[in-house]
C-alpha cells in the first residue's frame, strides 16, 4: 500500500514538473476556483432543494419565470461589459498600467449603472403586460415587481467579480459571483420559512443580491487601494468597440439560454416550467469545473495574447480541455446512469425529469470538452466571431422551441437547449482553430 501511495505521487510530481508556469498558475487558481465553485454549487443546490421543497413544482415555476425576466433585464443592464472589463483590466494590470485599468472601472461602471437601473425601471412597469399577456399568468405580477429591486445588484456584482477576475483575486471573484447570492439567499430563505410563498423566496434572492454587491465594492477596494490616487486614463470608443459585440454575444446568449423558459410559460404548464429549471440548474454541475477554470484561464488568455506568447497560450488551452474533460466525465456518467434519483431529491413531482437531465448534461458536456473556447476568442479580441457564431446559434434554439415546445412540452424545451449548446461551442471550437491555430480538442475533424 505504501509503495502504491508513493508511485501515485511521483506520477503526479512528475507530471507536476512537465506543465509550465502558465498551466500550473491555471491548476493553482482553478483548484481555489473549483473548491469555492463547488461550495457555491452546494448552496444554489440547497437553496433549490429548499425552494422545491417549499413551495412545489408550480410556485417554483413561477419564481424561475421572474429569475428569467430578471436575468435577461441584467443582460441589457450590462451592456457587454463584464468581459470587456474582465479582458482590458488583466491585460493592462499585466504590464501595470493602472491609469487604464482605473479609466476602464470608472467608466464602464458609470454605464452599467446607467443601463441596469433603466433596465430595473422596464420591468417594473412592463410587469402586468409580461404577465397578463405574454405568460397569461396574473399571479406572476407581485413576484416579477420584487424581482426587479435584483436587477442593478446582481448587474454590479458581475461586474466588480469580473474585474477581481482580471486581477487574478480568483477567491475574491467567486465569493462575489458563486458564494455570495446563494449564500445569502439561502439564509434568508430559511429564515423566512417559507411563509410568504413565492414572494418571500423572491425576497430572499433580491436581499442576496444587494448584499453581494456590497460585498463586491468592499472586495474590490481592498484588491486595488492604488487607484484612489490615480487619475483615469481611457478612451470610452475603445471601451465601447468592444463592449457592443460583446452586448450582443451576451444578449443572444441569453436568448440561447432562457428561450425554453419563455416557450414553457408561452405553451407549457407551470409544473412543466418547474420540472425543467430544476434539470436544467442540476446539469449545470457538469460544467462546474470549466467556470472553475476559466475563472484563471480567461484573464490568463488575455496576458499571454497581450505579450503574443501564442505557443503559451495554445498549450495552455489543450491542456485545460483535457484536464476539464477529465474531471467531468464522472458527473455525466453518474446524470446519464441515474438521473431520476438526482431529480427525485426535489420531490416526487420531479422525478419524471430524469430524462430532461440526462439530455442537458450530455449539451454541457460537449461545452466542458470543447475547452475554453468562448473566452479564447473574447480574450484575444475576436469578439465579432463569437458574435456571428452565437446569432447563428439563437436562431437555431429559437426555431427549436417554436416547434419542439408546443408539441413535446418540457422534454421538447431541454432537446432545444441542449443541441445550440453543443453545436455553439463545436463551432467555436472550429473559429479558435481557424483564426488561432489552436486545436483544443484532438477528436474534431479539422486540421
Amino acid at each position: 500500500m505504501e509503495k502504491a501511495v508513493e508511485f501515485i505521487l511521483s506520477r503526479f510530481s512528475a507530471l507536476r514538473n512537465r506543465l509550465d508556469e502558465h498551466m500550473l498558475e491555471v491548476i493553482n487558481g482553478a483548484a481555489v476556483a473549483l473548491v469555492l465553485k463547488v461550495l457555491g454549487a452546494g448552496l444554489t443546490f440547497l437553496f433549490n432543494l429548499v425552494l422545491a421543497r417549499t413551495l412545489g413544482a408550480e410556485g417554483a415555476g413561477l419564481y424561475f419565470l421572474a429569475l428569467t425576466v430578471t436575468t435577461i433585464a441584467t443582460v441589457f443592464g450590462r451592456l457587454g461589459l463584464d468581459n470587456v472589463l474582465l479582458r482590458y483590466v488583466a491585460a493592462n494590470a499585466s504590464i501595470d498600467d493602472w491609469r487604464a485599468v482605473k479609466g476602464v472601472y470608472v467608466k464602464g461602471m458609470r454605464l452599467a449603472f446607467i443601463a441596469s437601473s433603466l433596465s430595473a425601471v422596464a420591468v417594473f412597469v412592463f410587469t402586468p403586460t409580461l404577465a397578463d399577456e405574454v405568460f397569461q399568468k396574473p399571479e406572476l405580477v407581485i413576484p416579477m415587481r420584487w424581482m426587479s429591486l435584483a436587477v442593478v445588484p446582481i448587474t454590479m456584482l458581475i461586474l466588480y467579480a469580473e474585474m477581481l477576475k482580471g486581477l487574478k483575486r480568483i477567491r475574491d471573484s467567486l465569493l462575489v459571483f458563486g458564494v455570495g447570492v446563494p449564500a445569502f439567499s439561502l439564509a434568508a430563505l430559511l429564515l423566512l420559512g417559507g411563509n410568504y410563498g413565492v414572494k418571500g423566496a423572491v425576497w430572499a434572492y433580491a436581499s442576496g443580491a444587494i448584499l453581494t454587491a456590497l460585498l463586491g465594492v468592499t472586495l474590490w477596494r481592498i484588491a486595488a487601494p492604488k487607484l484612489r490616487e490615480i487619475s483615469t486614463s481611457f478612451r470610452t470608443n475603445e471601451l465601447l468597440k468592444s463592449s457592443i459585440p460583446l452586448f450582443w454575444v451576451a444578449s443572444l446568449n441569453m436568448l440561447t439560454n432562457w428561450t425554453a423558459t419563455f416557450a414553457l410559460g408561452i405553451w407549457g404548464t407551470k409544473e412543466d416550467v418547474g420540472v425543467f429549471g430544476m434539470a436544467s440548474r442540476t446539469a449545470m454541475l457538469t460544467s462546474l469545473i470549466l467556470t472553475s477554470v476559466n475563472s484563471i484561464s480567461a484573464p490568463k488568455f488575455a496576458e499571454l495574447y497581450k505579450k503574443k506568447d501564442m505557443v503559451a497560450l495554445g498549450a495552455t488551452a489543450k491542456n485545460t480541455a483535457k484536464l476539464m474533460t477529465l474531471i467531468a466525465s464522472p458527473l455525466l456518467i453518474l446524470f446519464l446512469v441515474v438521473p431520476q434519483w438526482f431529480m427525485g431529491m426535489f420531490g416526487e413531482e420531479f422525478q419524471k425529469g430524469g430524462i430532461l437531465l440526462s439530455i442537458l448534461a450530455i449539451g454541457q458536456f460537449v461545452n466542458v470538452a470543447t475547452g475554453s473556447v468562448g473566452y479564447l476568442l473574447i480574450m484575444s479580441g475576436n469578439e465579432k466571431l463569437m458574435r456571428n457564431n452565437v446569432i447563428f446559434i439563437a436562431i437555431i434554439s429559437i426555431v427549436l422551441n417554436v416547434v419542439l415546445d408546443p408539441l413535446y412540452g418540457a422534454l421538447g424545451a431541454v432537446v432545444a437547449t441542449a443541441v445550440p449548446l453543443a453545436v455553439q461551442n463545436l463551432i467555436a471550437a472550429y473559429l479558435v482553430n481557424y483564426r488561432l491555430g489552436i486545436k483544443t480538442v484532438s477528436w474534431l475533424p479539422y486540421k
